[in-house]
């Protein structure tokens, strides 16, 4: 893809380009990837890498999810499965596959709220923050998990230029996402219906 990953695009040597709208766009474009994996595909498929490095942008910053090497087919209504051993990219991992090694769509939705976080504070997943501490545990403490609060994570190159309204509803969203109970995510059709509800006026200014 002319324009690399989302992850090279936060986190390389050009890092932090991506203005808020183009950020908003990619996650909508690629939480409908996800959802056609999810709810579109027979028997669905869980795609247990999602990673900001997974999905790759086109000339025009389109975003298509990518790289299916760890993707695994759900049969009985998407029922969850047991894995063998743990796959996927540390800090991406949902905790009831790290914990139990049961996974099923909501582990993507896991990762998924992870790149939302990304996306809103321009920082890696680990690495950041201490030892043990990824950027779930540190954006719920800097926040207090409350929406109102998210200027205290949103990145220093966005934070004069980002409608805090909008930045709100993209973390409530990733909060969601990133619920320890998988249950209590959203599937990603909701997702969609979520990040659907601000009117996207320049989606490349």
């Amino acid at each position: 893809m002319r324009n690399g990953s989302l992850g090279e695009s936060l986190h390389g040597k050009k890092g932090g380009f991506l203005g808020w709208q183009l950020r908003y766009k990619i996650a909508l474009e690629a939480a409908k990837g996800l959802c056609y994996l999810h709810h579109d595909c027979y028997p669905l498929i869980v795609h247990r890498d999602v990673k900001s490095n997974n999905i790759l942008l086109n000339s025009r910053f389109e975003a298509h999810v990518a790289d299916f090497g760890l993707a695994k087919f759900l049969v009985d209504d998407g029922a969850s499965e047991c894995m063998s051993a743990i796959a996927g990219s540390y800090g991406y991992i949902a905790p009831e596959y790290a914990y139990t090694l049961k996974i099923n769509e909501k582990s993507d939705v896991y990762s998924f709220g992870v790149v939302l976080l990304e996306l809103i504070t321009g920082r890696r997943p680990v690495g950041e923050f201490g030892e043990g501490v990824d950027v779930v545990q540190w954006a719920k403490i800097a926040t207090n998990c409350r929406r109102e609060e998210v200027n205290n994570i949103v990145g220093p190159r966005l934070l004069k230029t980002v409608p805090k309204d909008e930045a709100m509803h993209l973390f409530f969203i990733a909060m969601l996402c990133i619920q320890e109970n998988s249950v209590e995510r959203p599937t990603m059709r909701e997702v969609i219906q979520m990040l659907s509800e601000f009117p996207r006026q320049n989606l490349l200014s």
